[in-house]
C-alpha cells in the first residue's frame, strides 16, 4: 500500500477513477436537490444505513451551518422507523444506504405505511430479486458495487448538493463552497495524498490503532478505520472522550477549526498520539476523508 502511495502512475490512475465517480455523482445531485426542494414539512431527516452515515452527515451539518429553513435531524434508519416516524406526520426523509438492504427495505415499508415523503439511494444490489424489490419501493440505484466507492459517490453528490443549495448563504462562505463544488476534487488529489503520505506511513507501521475525531468528522473517520482494517491493521473507531483513556496508538482526525480539541487531545491522550490535520473548510474535510478512504481501498485491490 505505502509503495503505491508514492507511485505517481498509480496515483494518476486513481485520479482518473475519481474523475469518473465525480461525473456520475453530479447526475445524482440534481435528483437530491429536486427532492429537498419539494419537501413541504418543517423537518427533514437525513437517514442512513452502514457507511451512508457520511453523506447523510454532510447534508445534516450543511443544513445546520447554512441555517436552512428546514429543521434537520440525523439518525440511523432503524432509529427513524422505531422512534421518530410513528409519532409525527410532518417529516420528509432522505436515506443513504451502502447496501444494507434488509434495514433499508424495512425502513421504507414503514415510511410507505405511514405516508412519509422519502427518497432512498443505494448501490446496485447483489441479486436480481433484491434489485426488483428495491426498484418496486422507488430506491435510486447507483451504478456502484462496493461500499467504499458507493460512500464516496453519495458523499460527493451530497457536497455538490450543498454547494448548490447554499451558494448565496453566509456571504463568502456560500460562494466558496459553490466554487469548490463546481471545480470538484479530482484535480487536487495528487497534492492531497503527497501531503498526508507520511502520516499514513506512521499509522500503518504497526497495530493496533484507534481512530478518533470530533463528532463533525465522526462518519468519515469510521469509514477510514474500516478501510485500515482492510489493509490488515487492527483498527477501531472511538469517540474522542473514550479514546483519550485508551493506552494504545491513537490517530486523531481533526479539521483546522478544531484547535482547542486538538490541544486537549495532545495534553490528555494516554496513548501514542498521531494526527491527521485537515487544513480545509470543515465540510470539504468530510469529502477529503472519504476520498482518502477510497484511495486506500483502491490501492488494496
Amino acid at each position: 500500500m505505502l509503495q503505491k502511495l508514492r507511485d505517481s502512475s498509480a496515483i494518476d490512475s486513481l485520479v482518473g477513477d475519481l474523475e469518473r465517480v465525480e461525473r456520475e455523482a453530479r447526475g445524482l445531485t440534481s435528483k437530491i436537490i429536486g427532492f429537498l426542494n419539494q419537501c413541504s414539512g418543517p423537518i427533514i431527516i437525513y437517514s442512513y444505513t452502514g457507511y451512508g452515515y457520511t453523506p447523510a452527515s454532510l447534508l445534516y451539518w450543511s443544513s445546520l451551518i447554512f441555517q436552512s429553513s428546514k429543521h434537520p435531524v440525523l439518525a440511523e434508519s432503524e432509529e427513524v422507523s422505531i422512534y421518530l416516524l410513528p409519532y409525527r406526520e410532518d417529516y420528509s426523509v432522505i436515506v443513504f444506504s451502502t447496501g444494507e438492504y434488509s434495514k433499508l427495505i424495512q425502513s421504507i415499508q414503514v415510511m410507505r405505511l405511514l405516508g412519509v415523503n422519502y427518497y432512498a439511494i443505494a448501490p446496485k444490489p447483489p441479486t436480481g430479486s433484491i434489485e426488483s424489490m428495491a426498484r418496486h419501493y422507488g430506491v435510486e440505484i447507483i451504478p456502484v458495487g462496493n461500499l467504499v466507492e458507493a460512500t464516496l459517490y453519495m458523499t460527493l453528490a451530497s457536497f455538490f448538493t450543498a454547494s448548490e443549495l447554499y451558494k448565496t448563504e453566509l456571504n463568502a462562505r456560500g460562494k466558496r463552497l459553490f466554487e469548490h463544488g463546481r471545480e470538484g476534487f479530482a484535480f487536487t488529489v495528487k497534492s492531497f495524498i503527497e501531503k498526508y503520505v507520511e502520516v499514513l506511513e506512521a499509522v500503518s507501521s504497526k497495530s493496533p490503532v484507534v481512530v478518533t475525531s470530533t463528532r463533525f468528522l465522526e462518519a468519515p473517520s469510521i469509514l477510514l478505520s474500516s478501510v485500515l482494517r482492510e489493509h490488515g491493521l487492527a483498527s477501531t473507531y472511538l469517540p474522542l472522550e473514550e479514546a483519550l483513556s485508551i493506552k494504545q496508538r491513537i490517530l486523531g482526525v481533526f479539521a483546522s477549526t478544531d484547535e482547542r480539541v486538538r490541544r486537549e487531545f495532545k495534553t490528555r491522550s494516554l496513548g501514542e498520539g498521531l494526527e491527521l490535520l485537515l487544513n480545509l473548510e470543515p465540510l470539504e474535510a468530510i469529502v477529503y476523508l472519504a476520498i482518502l478512504s477510497y484511495v486506500l481501498y483502491k490501492l488494496k485491490q
